[in-house]
């Protein structure tokens, strides 16, 4: 079992350069979202934002749309491009089939949570992560909740390793495994992040990530650490919207 450390954050961070442009940062297309859940689209998008996508086409229902304006007024909408998916947060149970086709389509690597971990396809783009908590992982495995809790670790490989791509297990403490074996452990944070949109706006760093080149292995690692150093710099019960935009302060300081 690997620790993953705030050096391997500052180390592995993607960073621009003076040759960079939006596109070159990383385009990252967003499916997420509901009628019943609108509140997810925004904070998988705020994730994005605040952690350095270059350009963020969103592709969710037009109901979400004006929320996501008014807190994320440069995000565009509509397909096109881009260098990383992600799908699935707040989508209704109904939801599913379609989007998960449509991002498929691009070929490109997806961060898949939430209710797209029930549309899983036999075969995911190379670097995509799936970002499950513990019972949506105990779910994919057919496991009991009680023995995925008592190893995440373990059973996040077992996942990994059936779906051939990196899987972060989301909790207090959070773990990412990739196919050929390797497991590594997050930093940790406060259990103040412990609170419902959190792994929304993990999800959308992850995307953020993953877009810059990374691949999925190395997305859930900068991602789920970045936002417990985050909550860390900043303890008490911040909501996920407003600990999101302490991200590019925290991301700066780490980097410079």
């Amino acid at each position: 079992m690997i620790q993953f450390t705030e050096a391997d954050v500052a180390r592995l961070w993607p960073c621009p350069d003076p040759y960079s442009d939006k596109y070159s940062r990383g385009v990252v297309g967003v499916d997420t979202g509901s009628v019943t859940y609108p509140g997810a689209g925004v904070l998988s998008v705020l994730g994005a934002l605040y952690s350095g996508a270059g350009f963020i086409r969103y592709a969710g229902p037009d109901s979400v749309r004006a929320a996501i304006v008014s807190q994320a007024p440069s995000v565009t909408f509509g397909r096109g491009r881009v260098q990383a998916w992600l799908v699935g947060s707040g989508w209704d149970v109904h939801d599913g089939t379609e989007r998960m086709q449509a991002a498929l389509a691009a070929r490109v690597p997806l961060v898949v949570d939430a209710g797209a971990l029930q549309r899983l396809p036999s075969t995911l783009p190379t670097g995509s992560l799936l970002t499950p908590h513990i019972g949506e992982l105990a779910r994919l495995l057919g496991a009991d909740v009680a023995q995925v809790s008592a190893d995440p670790g373990a059973h996040a490989l077992q996942a990994a390793q059936r779906w051939n791509v990196s899987v972060l297990v989301k909790g207090h403490n959070q773990y990412v495994a990739r196919p050929d074996g390797e497991v590594a452990q997050a930093v940790g944070g406060p259990a103040w992040t412990a609170q419902a949109g959190s792994g929304d706006v993990l999800a959308g760093i992850a995307a953020s990530v993953l877009a810059s080149g990374c691949d999925g292995y190395t997305a859930g690692l900068l991602a789920a650490s970045i936002q417990a150093m985050t909550a860390t710099r900043h303890p008490g019960p911040y909501p996920p919207d407003a600990l999101a935009r302490f991200l590019p302060e925290v991301i700066g300081s780490l980097v410079a």
